[in-house]
């Protein structure tokens, strides 16, 4: 495996290739398209050619080198499953066969059916990420799919600036906007929602977040006043106040995890995380910490107890669903953030994220033991519940939670032995196989990863 990279992902570029695929990729499709990196190709008519695969957030292509044609291989949304297997690629010397990781990718080509009227079938994509040292890797297409060697360096596309200058002013608008002294509760969660629709549908907004990182901190400054309580002490007896507080705060993070999420290869992502370390830490103990919520205050008439009591009642029932809902949004972000420290581990990102120095961290906050005691009674209140199959949000904010307790048991031996020695009972009887197999259906593609994860889970807590 290859040394860590200084500064995460490099952002290198081929201005030719790049030229190409703004020609010959509609501007949408261009705009979606996250990284490409050069692999060599053997198949059954190309003998090691060196080809560039390209990934969008739909699709992976092929293309020549130098370009000349663009074809569709896999679409993402067939994707059943991702391995890491213990197997190298035959063609490298034995130095290099000894560091490099092999990703398979398992898929059934229903949509490329449609498309390219290619046959159905299950396929196999396999992607060992390799040392850097060797500049090029391989591509060979086998009868059950494809397997690619590549280099660990994904190129960051070039953005069209006439394309974009469109989409690069509207996140300046929003952004100049946002940063208004004068704005209510209500016009920022306004514009949040204006910049995370458009950022679901164009990318480039994702990448222009990051490299503004103003404004990552002024979200995270913004949660900061607000979590876990208000810095306004008339939020601490106002309860309708406190709501529209929790709901701005819900929409912050709802932003922040769609900006985590698919810019893995953005190197300005780590380097705004890194270059103020306080906001990170600022933001994982918020997301770890349970929001404040304002007591009701005393009424001696006996006709307004009873109206206050309807209202007071109304409002604690809305606070209480925001808290499960601010747990839910918090334990997804948790849950992008711990990835970019796994990269860290995995040599895929900056040496300063490590795994192990985020939960040496968390475990030092006392809001964590809350926090996984939290997590580890939703989980058994799900897969308790009826029987009544879960969701698709619900199936994916499991597997989330999962993710959690496993980083916990395998890098914090506080947090581990916590989980052990309080919830042995609850994992013996309640969460365990035939429960979770009563609960997610098969049909999900996130199914096959979460039962694999559960026993990863379920082994640690042994």
């Amino acid at each position: 495996m290859a040394s860590p990279l200084p500064s995460g992902f490099p952002a290198r570029r081929n201005s030719r290739l790049d030229v190409f695929l703004r020609r010959h990729l509609p501007p949408e499709v261009y705009d979606a398209v996250r990284a490409y990196e050069p692999c060599i190709v053997v198949s059954s008519s190309e003998n090691h050619i060196l080809k560039y695969v390209v990934l969008s957030d739909r699709l992976v292509y092929l293309t020549e080198n130098p370009p000349k044609s663009i074809r569709r291989v896999v679409a993402l949304r067939d994707v059943v499953a991702i391995d890491l297997i213990d197997d190298y690629p035959e063609f490298l010397s034995s130095p290099d066969r000894e560091i490099s990781q092999h990703i398979r990718i398992i898929y059934s080509s229903t949509v490329l059916k449609k498309q390219c009227k290619k046959s159905n079938g299950v396929r196999k994509f396999q992607f060992p990420f390799h040392h850097t040292k060797a500049n090029n890797k391989k591509v060979k297409e086998e009868k059950n799919g494809l397997a690619f060697w590549r280099s660990k360096e994904p190129r960051s596309l070039n953005e069209s600036p006439l394309r974009s200058e469109e989409k690069i002013k509207h996140f300046s608008q929003l952004k100049s906007e946002l940063f208004l002294k004068d704005n209510s509760l209500r016009r920022i969660l306004s514009l949040l929602t204006e910049l995370k629709v458009a950022a679901q549908k164009n990318f480039i907004l994702k990448r222009l977040f990051w490299k503004t990182s103003d404004l990552f901190y002024f979200l995270v400054n913004k949660l900061h006043e607000y979590l876990p309580e208000s810095r306004d002490k008339n939020a601490l007896q106002n309860q309708s106040q406190r709501v529209d507080e929790l709901v701005a705060c819900i929409e912050i993070i709802q932003t922040l995890v769609l900006m985590f999420r698919e810019t893995e290869t953005e190197s300005s992502r780590l380097n705004t995380l890194a270059a103020k370390k306080g906001a990170l830490f600022n933001l994982l103990v918020i997301l770890i910490s349970e929001p404040q919520i304002p007591k009701s205050c005393p009424v001696f008439d006996i006709q307004l107890v009873a109206d206050s009591t309807l209202v007071r009642m109304s409002f604690d029932a809305e606070l209480q669903k925001l808290i499960l809902e601010y747990t839910n949004t918090a334990t997804a972000l948790l849950y992008e953030i711990l990835l970019v420290f796994q990269q860290g581990n995995l040599g895929l990102g900056s040496t300063k994220f490590a795994i192990s120095w985020m939960m040496s961290f968390l475990q030092s906050c006392p809001p964590i033991i809350t926090f996984v005691a939290s997590i580890v009674k939703q989980v058994v209140r799900g897969l308790s519940a009826s029987f009544q199959l879960l969701s698709p949000c619900q199936a994916v904010l499991l597997y989330q939670q999962f993710y959690i307790l496993k980083s916990c048991l395998r890098h914090s031996r506080t947090l581990a032995e916590y989980i052990r020695n309080n919830y042995r009972e609850e994992f013996r009887y309640f969460i365990h196989m035939p429960a979770l197999q009563k609960k997610l259906p098969l049909c999900y593609p996130i199914t096959q990863p979460t039962t694999q994860l559960f026993h990863e889970v379920l082994k640690l807590v042994e």
